[in-house]
Parts: C-alpha cells; structure tokens; sequence
C-alpha cells in the first residue's frame, strides 16, 4: 500500500488548465550536445478549468450571492463508522438522524474523540490539532487488558439521493485508513482515492477540514481573538476562495522560483559579459599608469589635506576672536540695563505699599465670608439629625420583616434534606444491579475474545499461505515476462552492434571536415584581434582628452566657488549693517514710530564710491559715516525727544532741509563719490572743500586745518560695496570660463563615446570570430566523443549479449521452483478451511451471549442516569435554600449595625451643633480686629515715592561704552568667509576630479610624510609622467572575453522567463479579483446575517463586521463589533465570557445562513453560558434543524433535554474501556438502543454518574429490563 498523504496534498490544479511548469537544467547545442546553462524553466498561465475532476463549476453556486433561510442543504449525514481511532479499538457506528444528537458524558470518557475523527476523515494533516505529536498517535496504543491494534479507520456516510456531491452514487462514503508503519489511504465509497480527490468533492459545499463543521470551545475566543487568520479561515470557506487561495499560492511559487531563476540567470549574463582577458603587450604600461595615478591621488589629497589643515586652524582662531567680540558687545547693553532696572525699582516699591493696603482689605472681606459660612452649616446640620431620626425607624422595621422571612426558609429546608435522602437510596439500589449486569457482560466479552482469537489465528494462516501462493505466482509470471524481454533485447542488440559499426565509418569522415574548419576559425580570429587593437588606442586618447577637459572644468568651477563665497559674505555683513553704530542700528529698528519718510536711513545707504576713494572717504568721514539722514528739523526734533527717553547712545543726525548748497573744488574727496537723491548735498557739504594729501595719510580743508585719522580698524560700508561690484564683475567673467570648459568638456566626453563604440563594436567582431573558433572546435570534439562512444557502446553491446545467454538459462532453473512451491502452499490453506468454520460457529454463539448482557448492562446504566439526575436536582434545591437562609441572617446582621450606626451619628451631630455655635461667637470678634489694620498701611504708601529721583543719573554712563566693539567684529567676520569659501572650492576641484565625495576620498587616507614643498613638486612631476606615458588602454588588465553565442542563448532564455514572470503576475492579478468579488458577497451577506442573529440572541444591542482595509479584502483583518442590549462598549474584549460566546455562535450561525454545513459538530461550545443564554443557544438549535444537523458534545442539563432528539451516552466502566448508549427522546417515534465497547489510551473517568445528563423536566423514557 503506498503512502498518500504525502503526496496528495500537493497545490496542483490538473491537467486541463491553471498553471504549468517544465523545466531542465540545460538545453541541446546545434551540434547535438547539452550545455549547462544554468535552470531554465518555461511556465504557461492558462484559465481554462478547475483540474482534471471537472466539477467544480458546481461549487461555486450560492458561493457570491450566498444561500437564503429558507434554501435546504441537500447532503445530509447518516453514519460515522469508526474502528481503531483513538478511544474507539473496536468497530463502532453512530447513526444520525435528522435534528440534533447530543454526546454527553464524563471528562475523559472520549467524547472529544468523536470531533477529532470527523476533522481526520475529512483530511486534516497536523497532529497536534488531533491532540497528538505524530499522526500515528491517533491509532489505539492499548491499555492494561488490551493490546494495541496496527490500523485507524474513520468513515463518514452522506445520504446524496438529491446528487449534490457530483458523483453518481445516492449514498456518499469517504474513508480514511492509516497503519502503524505509516502508509495511509483515502477511500470514495471504499475505492482508492487522493485526498486532493476529497477535498474537490466536499469543496463548497462546507465539510472542508478547515470549514465550520467542527466547532469546539476554544474556537469561541480564536474566533473573536485579535490574530486575524482565526476568523479568515470561516469566511473564505463560506464564500468558496479556498481553491483561488491555492491558487494563487501556486503561481506564487512558481513565480518565486521563476524570479530566482532569472536572478540567477542574470548573475551568468553578467558574470559572461564581463569576464575579461589580460593583454601581455599592454599590461606593463597600464599597470604603470593605474600606479601613477595612484601616486598622484594621494599627493593631491596630502596636499589639500595640509592646505585645509592650516586654515581650519586659521578659522578656529577666527571662531574665537568672534565669540569674544560679540561677547563684549552685549556686555555694555547690560550695564544699560542695570542702571534702567534700579529706575524701576522704586517704581516697585511704592506699588509693594498700596498692593498691602488692598491685602488687608482683603482679608476683612474674608473673615465676613466665614462667619456667613458657619452660619449656613449650623442649618444644614439641623436639618441632617432630623433625616437620621427617621432612617433608624425604618431600619428597625426592615428588621422585622426577615426575621418572619428566615423562619419560612428553615422549614424548606428540612424537607429538601428529607427528598435528598429518599432519592440516595434510590442511587445506591440502581448501582448495586448495575454492577452485577457489568460483571455479567466481562464474562461474556472474555469469552467472545477467545473465540475471536482463535478464528484470528486460524484465519492469519490461512491468509498467510495464500499470500504466499500468490507473491509466489506473481515472481513465476514476473520471471516468464523477464524471459521474454531479455530474448528480445538479444534480438535488438545484433541490429545495434550492425548499426554502431556503421555510424563509426560516418563520424571519421566527418571528423576531417571539423579539423579543416578549425584551422580556418582560428586565421579569422587573429584578424579581428588586429582590429581591436587600433580601437583600443584610439578610446586611451580619447580617455585622456576627457580626463584634461573635466580638469579644467573643476578648476573654473573652483574659481568661480570662491568668487560667489566672497560675494556673499560681504552682502551678509551688507545686509546685516555690521559695523554700523548700536545708537543709529536702534533708531533705525523703530524708524516706523516717526511716520513714514521721516527717517530715511543711514548716509552710506546713499554713497558709493571705488576702489581707493571708499577707502580716503572712510578714513576721513570716520564716526560721521554712522550719520542717520532724517526728513526735516521736524523729524530730527522727534528723534531727539526719542533720544532722551531712550538713551541708545551716541547720535548723529542729518536733516535734509538745513544743509546749504554747496560747490565742490576740483580734487576735493566729493569729486570721487556718487550721491543719489538729496543726500548730495550732505556730501558736498562734508567733503566739498576737503583734499587727501599723503596718499590718504592726512586730509585739509579750505582754511588749511590739517586732519591726521588714526590707524585704520578696517573696510567700512563704501569699501564693502565698492568690493561687492567689483566681485560681480569678476564672477559674470568666471561663468563665461566655466561655460567655455563645460563646452570643451562635453566635445570631450562625446568624442570618447564615439571611441568606446568603436571599440566596443571591434570586440564584438573579436568575440564573434573567437566564438566561431571555439564552436569549429567544440564540433570537433563533439564528433570524437562521438566516435569514442560508438567505440565504447559497441563493446558493451558484445559484453551485454553473453550476460543475457547466462540470464535466460536461470530464468527457466527459477520458474520450475516457483511452480513447485506455489502447489505446496494450496494444499496447506485448502486443510485449514475446515478449522475457520467450527471456529466461526463457537465465536457466534459467544457474541449471542455477550449481545443479552450488554443489553442488560444498559437498561441498568439508564435508570442510575436518571436516579442522578433527580438526586443533582434535590442536592440543588437543598444548597439554593441554605444559601437563602445565610443571605436572609447576613441582611438581619447588617441591618443591626445599621441601628447602632445611626444612633451614633445622632449623638455626633449633637455634639458638632454646639461646638459651630461657639466658633461663630468668635468670628464675629474677629471681623472687628481686621478693620483696624487697615490704617497702618495708608502709611507706608507716601515713603516709597522718595528713592524714584535718585537713580535717573547713573543710566547716561553705562550708554557711552557700547560703540568702539563693531568696527573690530566687521573684518573679523570677513576674513572668516573668505577661508570657508576656499575651503569649499578645494572641496569641489576634488570631487569633480576624482568622481567621489571628499569623505570617501580620506576614508582610510593616510598622509604622505613630506614636505609641502615636496608634495607640489611631486605633484608637478607626476603629471609630466602622466603626459610623456601617452594614451594606455585602462581595459588591458582586464579585458572582456564573451562568446556571442552562448550571450545570445543566454538572453534568449532571459526573454522567455521574463515574459513567463510576466504571465505570472497576470495570472495572479485575475485570481485576486475573482477571489475578491467572491469573499466581499458572502462577507456582506455574513454581516446582514449577523446583524440579524446577534438581535434575536440578544434581544437587541448592536453589532457589526467591518474590513480593516476594505481596499485589500483578501489580506486585511476582520473587526468584530458588539454591543448587547443596555451597553454602549464595542469591544468585543470587554463582554463576559457568555456574551463573547453568544456573539460567537451569533457569527457561526450568521455564516451558516449565509453557507450552510450538512451538518455542524459542537465540542463543549455551551460551556461559558448562563441558564438565559442557554435557552436563546437551544432556542437557535430548534429554529436551525430544520435544514441542518446538529452534533452537540454537551455537560449542560438544558441542551441535552430541550434541543435533542437523540443522545449519545459515553462512558468508561473500567479503566481503558468505552462504552456508548444511544437513546431517542420521548419526542421521537421509538426507543433505540446501542451499546459497544472500545478501549483508550486516555486516563479512565472516576465515575459514570453523569451519563447521560438529563433534568427532571425531560426524562428518557425507561428502557425493558
């Protein structure tokens, strides 16, 4: 028997359509030979049919639209049968009829069992969802009074008189068989079959393994748990996307392996295209060069290295020259304000007086507040010691009323206790006959285990003997066959040998031919070589020519780097006004106050002058440079009265209607500057009649005084802007020389272009003439080892026909002794027939015996059920009553100290009304104190007014000192652009040269030990030898060596996997949007049925089923919302335990509507819910029965006796051994019973009490002694 379940549960769709796959590891050269070319794999997408069944069209009707209320399930279970599976040793059958069957009995008596062999039977793999570590587990192992059995067997009957299920068959049976060894089966109304065979019978129509046909507790909180997969599972076997699921995980591998495939395949491309070959003749030039060029990098990067170095350390004492200047700038603005804060000072104290005037008034106000308070309290406590008063007459009467009430209670329970011990001896006198009819039934059941033993043995020889008979004519007829066979091939190998002698004359004559063609190959070779070889001088010259004009490009690029960092520098410090004077930066800041116009700015916004002019204007003008030009004498009164309240320092100002008109002298300083607007009047004014005499060192004007400047402290605004156009100038000539360079730079680089085509195109000439070569000469050996294995395969041949003369001769020896052993072996079996027939008479009558006990066993086994069942009801009764009567003495109790409690707050609000009537005395004195206070603080008000004089004058002197710092910060600040700006031109020659971030440059550099004269030598050196090395091919050192032919083939496979992947993913986009329109019907169909189910569980609330991302229905999570009746909570997490069962089983049963099972096994699903629950949970079994059966594992008393139509009892009367009754309600038309015994592998239950679970209000109906 070979093993199924490994194989049968593979993702293959048939043979119709879906998806195939071939694929080899090499493919046929045109000389007849395999080249190994890595995995190739040609994948075709079709979409036409389901597999070879054919029937699963069927399926998907009802699957989007789903199945209404009223629609009947059209396959319907009539039987399991089960033997060695588990609890179940022996044969056992269940029998189900229409309605529900409820399976009860004690923990650990095996009613699981019956779950776990529905879900095997319909093909689930994994052990431990069978409660096992290996799937042999699920086979009886024994017990102490039974050895274990080889074989599990689980079969499963479906009545199919309406043909639901597309086989031509009215009753259904699917088996599963598994053996100790391992080797399983699958059987279709007891034919072989593969699993995948089942699984397309069943799909769609809800008996999957996966389905809801099983339901066991812990699938209560999986389904309602925040791991999205456990509800998935439901939803797509209700709207059938299971097989697109398969599907598309199919092609999803096959896509995976495809992507492989060409990843790998690419890998080859590139690993050929770039294989490259060493050129003797060039490799000592272009090693010298690559060695060169090496040298060179790392003295430009010492070189820049030590450049950067000393100006960074240049910048860092600029960092802090800077920090320390605009440190001492703020220093004279505190002082300013120091002096400012003492002003407000005495401000602060003549407020701290009147602020403790309002304080005390404060205070008085607060003490009137209190006295009115006490007031108030002292009525309400008044009024609360009435309330107490009446609080205790009621208490006392309450008290009355159950002591009247525990009285009555104390009655009832005597008599519960008077039934309870009634109904005790009744349990022990069915107990006592029941014991006797067990012993009985033991004695039987030994005896129909002997008989059966010995008919075992009888019959294991006789199956023994004719195994062996057959095995031994099937090796009889195997051997006449081989005989046959090894004649033929003696046959066929004379024609071979004839041919082969043949074809070696043909391949020597063929042989010739290929070594002429080598020959010739190779002369084309050495031609195409010569060709490549001017090519690739010509792209080394072109490479140098690109590698000059992208030098001098970075170098303009450079230049123009520091030009614009210079630029801008100084239009900061412009913009910034740095150097301008703190008094005319802080008039200018609030220049808005005195309207628009009045103050029109500084005199340098109005001034432009060149070269050494600015610098002769500068020295001269000094402070006055710092002048604000205001509108009128009008504007400049304004700013003086601004000027006295503020105190900003120093200030000269400038009004435009006061200056006269005056004429400037040739040579004058006015003569070298430009004013604009009516400032120029100023200017002449100021410079008119001044001269520089000195070169600039002294200046005189028209009366001859002499002004001698101090030392210069360093550029002014005129030479910043004089700068700043000379600069604009010099960067508008930079970017016409970084044009010109980017122009000769891209001429260069499309010249190299054109030599590297060149090149390329002669080393596809090359490669193809040495692809000719090599394939001349892999013809060439093609064809000797083809003479090589003629000659080989021709001496095989003549060793092969002497081995078959020798076989056929022990052919013929080897059949006579099969013969003769076979008749042996018929005669034997033929005298044991005799044995089995007496043997199968004694074992009849032994089970006749057997059958009357257990009969009897059962009837007794029912009446103790039904003994304990009325005991449990009046151990109930009794227990509700004693509980009643604890409650009733708690509730005397507490109203007792109820009593005591408010009697002691009557005392307490006595006392506390006398102590509030003497605290409201002593308020009332307390208000007068509070208003004498007052005139103490009118007082202090008049002396804080003095000290506000004294501190008016020390605030000039602090303003003097915050003018002498800027000047010094200005060239400062300049000095540190310009550095930076180099620094940054380097930085870019560098990368622009060398292709790669200055970082990765001195990633690992380490610096050459040399001068820095040195290094610019060298540096100079190794581009003269650079130059003089000429044009070097930097290829030669490695140099591409391809065959056209095999890149040809290798892309052509390429193109085939790309267009395969390709195909691929369309397949897979079509399975998505069929599976998506079919999983959004049935889950929009769902959610209606659960809207309705959850309001007829509930009796109202709210619920819903909501996709998590609705634009990814197949892959997102499935939120369950409720909310019973009454509560406003939506999550699910936050219900009792019974709620998230209801819900649950509100969402199964929404399912069912939507898609409904044949039938619908519960494991213990009742378990989490409450008498109420209970009866909506039967309520939903009753109006659901109609259309499907119900299989109910249950302890719960209710479900058994007010759902059920039939029960199955399940207990263990001795350790390892199962037995079973089935009794039909009163409700159904007779009394059947059924009564078999099996042994287990589980721990015995202790007792069998609770077998079958019954309540008083339905009784089973007593079955004949």
């Amino acid at each position: 028997m070979a093993p199924r379940d490994a194989c049968d549960t593979s993702a293959g769709v048939g043979t119709s359509g879906g998806v195939e796959h071939a694929g080899h590891h090499g493919l046929r050269t045109p000389s007849g030979g395999r080249q190994c070319v890595g995995v190739h794999r040609r994948v075709r997408i079709t979409d036409a049919g389901y597999g070879a069944c054919g029937f699963l069209a069927r399926r998907r009707r009802g699957a989007c639209a789903g199945i209404s209320n009223g629609e009947r399930v059209l396959v319907r279970l009539t039987k399991l049968e089960v033997h060695g599976f588990k609890a179940f040793a022996d044969h056992l059958e269940f029998v189900f009829e229409k309605g529900v069957t409820a399976i009860v009995g004690p923990n650990g008596s095996g009613k699981s069992n019956v779950s776990d062999a529905v879900r095997w039977v319909l093909g689930e793999q994994r052990a431990r969802a069978m409660r096992g570590a290996k799937m042999e587990d699920v086979i009886f192992h024994g017990s102490s009074a039974r050895k274990a059995v080889n074989m599990a067997e689980v079969s499963l009957h479906f009545d199919n008189t309406e043909g639901e299920l597309p086989v031509p068959f009215k009753e259904v049976v699917i088996t599963r068989r598994l053996l100790r060894s391992g080797e399983s089966e699958y059987l279709l109304n007891r034919a072989p079959c593969r699993l995948r065979d089942i699984q397309d019978l069943v799909r769609g129509t809800g008996l999957g393994a996966d389905s809801g046909v099983v339901i066991e507790s812990k699938m209560i909180d999986a389904l309602l748990s925040d791991r999205p997969d456990d509800r998935r599972e439901l939803f797509e076997e209700a709207a059938g996307v299971g097989l697109y699921r398969d599907r598309r995980r199919s092609a999803e591998r096959r896509l995976e392996e495809t992507t492989v495939d060409l990843a790998r395949l690419d890998d080859l491309i590139a690993e050929v295209q770039s294989q490259v070959r060493s050129l003797a003749r060039q490799r000592r030039r272009a090693e010298r060069h690559a060695e060169l060029t090496s040298r060179r990098f790392q003295v430009e990067i010492s070189l820049a290295t030590r450049e950067m170095a000393a100006w960074r350390d240049e910048l860092e004492a600029l960092d802090g020259r800077l920090i320390t200047l605009r440190e001492d700038v703020p220093g004279s603005e505190e002082a300013i304000a120091g002096a400012e804060l003492q002003r407000e000072e005495a401000h602060v104290a003549r407020s701290t007086a009147e602020a403790s005037r309002l304080e005390l008034a404060r205070l008085a106000s607060e003490q009137r507040d209190r006295t009115q308070k006490l007031e108030r309290e002292l009525a309400v406590s008044e009024e609360r010691q009435r309330s107490t008063t009446m609080r205790r007459e009621r208490a006392e009467e309450e008290r009355k009323e159950n002591e009247a009430f525990g009285r009555r209670l104390r009655e009832d329970r005597e008599r519960a206790a008077t039934d309870r011990t009634t109904l005790e001896q009744d349990l022990r006198d069915a107990g006592e006959a029941l014991q006797e009819r067990l012993t009985a039934e033991q004695t039987a059941r030994e005896g129909v285990q002997r008989e059966r033993s010995v008919l075992d043995q009888l019959e294991r020889q006789v199956r023994e003997h004719r195994d062996q008979a057959r095995r031994l004519e099937l090796d009889r007829d195997s051997a006449a066959r081989e005989q046959t066979e090894t004649e033929q091939r003696r046959d066929a190998l004379e024609l071979e040998r004839q041919t082969l002698a043949d074809t070696l004359d043909t391949i020597e004559r063929e042989l010739l031919a290929a070594r002429d063609q080598v020959e010739t190959s190779r002369l084309a070779a050495q031609e195409a070589l010569d060709d490549l070889e001017g090519a690739r001088l010509a792209a080394a010259t072109a490479r140098i020519a690109d590698a000059e004009s992208r030098s001098a490009l970075a170098s303009a690029v450079e230049l123009r780097t520091e030009l614009e960092a210079r630029m801008n520098a100084l239009a900061a410090l412009e913009r910034e006004r740095v150097g301008l004077a703190p008094s005319s930066a802080k008039l200018l800041k609030e220049r808005e106050r005195f309207g628009e116009g009045a103050v029109l700015g500084p005199l340098t916004d109005f001034v432009t002058a060149d070269g050494d002019a600015a610098r002769l204007v500068e020295r001269y003008l000094g402070a006055t440079m710092h002048a604000i030009v205001v509108r009128d004498a009008d504007a400049a009164a304004a700013v003086r009265r601004w000027h006295t309240e503020t105190q900003p320092g120093p200030l000269l100002l400038l009004p435009l209607d006061v200056v006269t008109e005056l004429g400037a002298d040739d040579g004058a300083l006015a003569g070298s500057v430009q004013a604009s607007g009516p400032t120029s009047r100023w200017v002449r004014a100021l410079l008119g009649k001044v001269r520089a005499v000195d070169s600039g060192e002294a200046f005189v004007d028209e009366h001859g005084a002499v002004f001698l400047p101090g030392t210069a402290t360093g550029p002014g605004p005129l030479q910043r802007r004089a700068e700043l156009n000379r600069l604009e100038s010099d960067l508008a000539a930079a970017d016409a020389r970084r044009d010109e360079a980017a122009l000769t730079a891209e001429a260069a680089r499309l010249a190299l272009g054109e030599a590297e085509r060149a090149q390329q195109a002669a080393t596809e000439g090359h490669n193809r003439a040495q692809q000719e070569a090599r394939r001349a000469t892999e013809v060439q050996q093609e064809v000797e080892r083809r003479r090589e294995r003629a000659e080989r395969e021709l001496a095989q041949s003549s060793a092969l026909a002497e081995r078959l003369v020798s076989r056929l001769q022990e052919l013929e020896q080897r059949m006579q002794q099969l013969a003769q052993q076979a008749d042996v072996l018929h005669a034997r079996a033929g005298e044991a027939d005799s044995d089995i027939d007496q043997a199968r008479e004694a074992l009849s009558i032994a089970e006749r015996e057997q059958e009357q006990a257990r009969e009897a066993r059962a009837t007794w086994q029912v009446a103790q059920a039904q003994a304990q069942a009325r005991l449990s009801v009046a151990i109930d009764r009794e227990k509700r009553l004693s509980e009643e009567d604890s409650t009733a003495a708690a509730r005397l109790e507490s109203l007792a100290r109820e009593l005591s409690t408010l009697s002691d707050a009557d005392q307490h609000l006595v006392t506390q009304l006398d102590t509030w009537r003497a605290e409201l005395e002593t308020e009332r004195k307390s208000l007068a104190d509070a208003d004498g206070r007052l005139g103490e603080a009118e007082r202090a008000v008049a002396a804080a007014n003095a000290a506000l004089d004294g501190c008016e004058t020390a605030l000039d002197e602090a303003r003097r000192r915050a003018s002498a710092l800027g000047e010094q910060l200005h060239g400062a600040q300049l000095r540190h652009t310009e550095l930076s700006g180099r620094r940054e031109a380097i930085r870019q020659r560098l990368e622009t040269e060398w292709r790669r971030s200055l970082d990765d440059l001195l990633a690992g550099f380490e610096e050459l030990d040399l001068s820095t004269d040195d290094l610019r030598v060298e540096a100079t050196q190794l581009r003269t030898a650079l130059d003089e090395l000429g044009p070097v091919n930097p290829l030669a050192i490695e140099e591409h060596e391809e065959e056209q032919r095999r890149l040809e083939f290798l892309t052509s496979q390429r193109n085939d996997l790309v267009a395969a992947k390709q195909s691929l993913h369309q397949a897979i986009r079509e399975i998505d949007s069929t599976a998506r329109e079919l999983f959004l019907a049935t889950f929009s169909q769902v959610r209606e049925n659960f809207r309705q189910i959850f309001l007829r569980m509930f009796g109202g609330g709210e619920c819903d089923l909501r996709l998590e991302n609705p634009d990814a229905p197949l892959d997102c999570d499935i939120e369950v919302h409720a909310s019973p009746r009454g509560k406003k909570t939506q999550r699910i997490h936050l219900l009792s335990s019974g709620e998230r069962a209801l819900v649950a089983l509100s969402l199964l049963f929404g399912i069912f509507l939507t898609k409904p099972s044949p039938f619908c096994l519960m494991d213990e699903v009742d378990a989490p819910l409450d008498d109420q629950n209970i009866g909506r949970f039967v309520k939903m079994l009753n109006d659901f029965k109609s259309r499907t059966q119900f299989i109910v594992i249950t302890h719960n008393p209710r479900t058994t006796s007010e759902a059920a139509d039939s029960v199955y009892g399940v207990t263990m009367q001795e350790p390892g051994v199962s037995s079973i009754v089935s009794v039909r309600l009163r409700n159904g038309p007779a009394v059947d019973e059924k009564t078999s015994n099996t042994t287990s592998a589980e721990a015995p239950a202790d007792s069998v009490d609770d077998v079958p679970d019954a309540s008083d209000s339905s009784e089973p109906e007593p079955l004949p002694a």
